[in-house]
């Protein structure tokens, strides 16, 4: 009896300690609160004028992409059988394989349970499951001719099993929140399985959304993400779960508030995207998923996917493909939602040059962008501890090419490869700065130099000088007459060298002050024509800068 006692105290120590090294390893995946961001001087467009095609060649892939391809039996386990759920729904959607998805769905069932997957929750996940079956049902549960009944109740009772009254946001037998896409996955899953119930005539109060808390957190939850912005922000590949779950919501949901709630959040970070992008490249710093190296591709998160459906749909002569995403893309394929006019014109041209910064909290790191219609300067961010979750990124300049791997534009950071130790903050209108050499891609003809100096064409009257040495990088996009006019300017404007550790006197006629050693929590940039500036970004509001072309050139 002794030695049972001593097995069971055994297993509740390591029990109790394996719990311990979750929270440590996974607390910062729930929000942390601090105070609310301001809007800022930029305002989140909503006005929508735009003419939308019904389909183009890009839909069309998408949609036969997932309806040509196999199914899959569901398994226990994290993420079960989202493939064959998005099987289903683009063939369903394309009108094709209707016995055979229908049978599909009638031989499978629930097989996990909501939240992260851990010790003591080993068939966590589902919820990416029910998040994906969940358009089946209301896209096709009025159409008998694709979605037999049977197979129907079948859905609506043994696959969206995350039901009822029991809202949480805490990661499953832990006193901790769940991260911010398995929240939004479970409970849109769970309020749009019992909007359904209740429109279909269960009459179980704990299908009942307004009474039984269900809506009332709902609305809670999605009010604190418009307050403090999205926590997952450019996620690779988080975020992705969120948009589709956020989307699901605004697609279905009934109530109008939750409508709109959705639909603000979802403008708000389409609208970031459309600064911090250029045609498609798009290689911010961004909180999960975090390791010790960074894919190099420039389309790597699943915002980019959303936009080149909806491009396509506003102008299907458009020469846009997707590399990767389709599981994600096939939720702005089918949902009704169209961001705002200026994201669009924003996210395809840059009607100005501009200058953003993008605030995202608490713990966290901004987003810099200086843009132009010829090129984009995207600022890399700051590690800020391990358990931020923050992945740097290199101070990446985008230009009008075919560039889609990072080895093939310009871009700086360091010192050194340990990205824990980068500032890549040193972001100003047309300028950029870091303690680290520039990479200046293969093949790149230099046009005019003059020792740690390089000019090269960005394209008419507008050129790019590098300043590159071992603890010093400097990126400058330049308005002039030719590379030698452009370096001219350049070196009388900065004649003492050594000064250039410190401060640069832009050809535009900004002085901009710097401090390469900033710490990590703050701006590298110091002050703009002896103006000092607000470098504490974790107080930054959501946008602040300029966009309507009155910066000096």
């Amino acid at each position: 009896m002794k030695r049972t006692w001593n097995i069971i105290a055994l297993f509740v120590i390591c029990s109790f300690a394996i719990a311990i090294a979750f929270v440590l390893r996974n607390e910062s995946a729930g929000r942390q609160i601090s105070k609310p961001l301001e809007q800022g001087n930029i305002k989140v467009p909503n006005k929508r004028t735009l003419k939308y095609n019904t389909t183009s060649a890009l839909r069309e892939e998408i949609i036969n992409h997932w309806a040509t391809r196999k199914t899959e039996e569901w398994t226990d386990g994290e993420k079960v059988g989202i493939k064959g759920s998005r099987v289903v729904l683009g063939s369903l959607a394309a009108g094709k394989r209707i016995d055979e998805m229908n049978r599909y769905l009638l031989s499978q069932k629930s097989s996990g349970t909501a939240g992260s997957r851990w010790l003591l929750n080993p068939n966590g996940g589902y919820n990416f499951n029910t998040m994906a079956c969940t358009p089946i049902l209301y896209f096709f549960d009025d159409k008998p001719e694709l979605l037999y009944p049977e197979t129907r109740e079948h859905l609506a009772n043994n696959i969206l099993t995350i039901q009822g009254s029991r809202f949480t946001r805490r990661v499953p037998y832990l006193p901790i929140q769940d991260s911010e896409n398995h929240i939004l996955m479970a409970e849109s899953s769970r309020y749009l399985k019992n909007q359904w119930m209740k429109e279909n005539g269960e009459k179980s109060p704990e299908f009942d959304n307004k009474n039984n808390g269900v809506e009332k957190a709902l609305i809670s939850f999605l009010e604190e993400i418009y307050a403090y912005g999205i926590y997952e922000f450019n996620s690779a590949p988080y975020l992705g779960y969120t948009y589709c779950s956020l989307l699901n919501i605004n697609e279905f949901a009934e109530n109008d508030e939750i409508k709109r709630l959705t639909e603000k959040i979802l403008d708000r970070i389409n609208w970031q995207y459309a600064f911090s992008s250029y045609k498609f490249k798009h290689f911010p710093p961004y909180r999960r998923k975090f390791g010790k190296k960074f894919k190099t591709n420039l389309d790597l998160d699943y915002h980019t996917v959303m936009l080149k459906i909806w491009a396509s749909l506003y102008n299907d002569s458009l020469q846009i493909n997707i590399s990767r995403g389709h599981h994600h893309a096939l939720w702005a394929s089918l949902m009704s939602y169209r961001p705002p006019d200026e994201v669009l014109e924003w996210t395809l041209e840059k009607p100005y040059p501009y200058f953003v910064k993008i605030g995202y909290g608490y713990n966290s790191c901004p987003g810099i962008y200086s843009g132009h219609k010829d090129y984009l300067i995207s600022a890399g961010g700051a590690n800020q501890g391990k358990r931020s979750l923050i992945m740097p990124k290199p101070i990446t300049l985008f230009l009008d090419d075919d560039a889609s791997d990072l080895n093939e534009t310009f871009h700086m950071y360091g010192p050194g490869e340990d990205f824990m130790k980068w500032n890549n903050t040193g972001v100003y209108q047309d300028f950029a700065c870091t303690k680290g050499k520039v990479h200046i891609p293969e093949g790149k003809q230099v046009e005019s130099t003059s020792d740690n100096w390089k000019v090269f064409s960005i394209s008419d009257s507008i050129f790019l000088a590098v300043y590159s040495d071992t603890e010093l990088g400097i990126m400058v996009p330049v308005r002039a007459g030719s590379a030698e006019k452009a370096l001219s300017e350049i070196l009388s404007n900065n004649s003492d060298e050594e000064l250039l550790n410190t401060q640069f006197k832009h050809p535009n006629g900004n002085l901009i002050e710097y401090d390469l050693d900033s710490p990590k929590d703050i701006w590298v940039i110091k002050a703009v024509n002896k103006e000092p500036v607000n470098r504490q970004f974790h107080s930054w509001p959501f946008f602040e800068g300029n966009i309507d072309g009155t910066m000096p050139e």
